[in-house]
């Protein structure tokens, strides 16, 4: 995902391998999109659930645990859940 701005708010986006270069193409996933302070949000569970810790950092600290430990994130524009790249795939579902 790349960032961006979505209704004046910092977001990310997935545009599935579209540039203005490439043609159009129907069978193509539509763009995802997902707004930074919902990911922000939901980093501290996330967190509690990669980790087993007792109790939910900032989301600062667990933004710096993710990227620490190089633990990828996956959205899922659909059921609107953002999930841990990990052995045990540990997911969130975004409010």
């Amino acid at each position: 995902m790349e960032s961006c701005w979505a209704h004046q708010h910092p977001a990310y986006r997935c545009r599935h391998g579209h540039s203005s270069t490439t043609p159009p193409d129907t069978t193509r996933p539509r763009n995802a999109y997902v707004r930074e302070d919902r990911v922000w949000a939901a980093l501290p569970a996330l967190h509690l659930r990669t980790t087993g810790a007792p109790t939910a950092p900032p989301a600062e600290a667990a933004a710096t645990y993710l990227r620490e430990h190089q633990i990828g994130l996956l959205f899922d524009p659909a059921a609107r859940t953002i999930t841990a790249q990990t052995p045990r795939k540990e997911h969130i579902h975004l409010d």
